[in-house]
């Protein structure tokens, strides 16, 4: 009985901990990024944003979970999205299947 106390509570902390990881990566993205001055990543707070090419707009809901950012469009037109991240100060370096793309946050 005392055992499956102590591995509920670690299980508890476990998990309570990774919420506040992913919270933490989550607040490093916020914000807005580019990588060549016409293409902007905007991430917001509440885990929406905008891909912003030219004057055209692509919202998108997004989620971080294990060094890997979700990105899913509003528009199923648009192709959904699959990162591995990073940070360099104030870059954000992003890995996938199309290639490896670096953005610098805008002030």
């Amino acid at each position: 009985m005392i055992i499956c106390i102590i591995i509920l509570i670690i299980a508890i902390i476990l998990t309570i901990s990774s919420f506040g990881k992913n919270k933490n990566n989550q607040n490093n993205f916020i914000g807005s990024w580019t990588n060549d001055g016409i293409t902007v990543y905007k991430f917001n707070k509440d885990n929406t944003g905008e891909l912003i090419v030219s004057l055209t707009e692509y919202e998108f809901t997004y989620k971080i979970e294990d060094k890997t950012l979700y990105i899913d469009f509003e528009n199923e037109k648009s192709t959904d999205s699959q990162y591995s991240y990073s940070f360099e100060k104030d870059k954000l370096i992003l890995k996938g299947d199309n290639g490896t793309f670096t953005f610098t946050k805008k002030n």
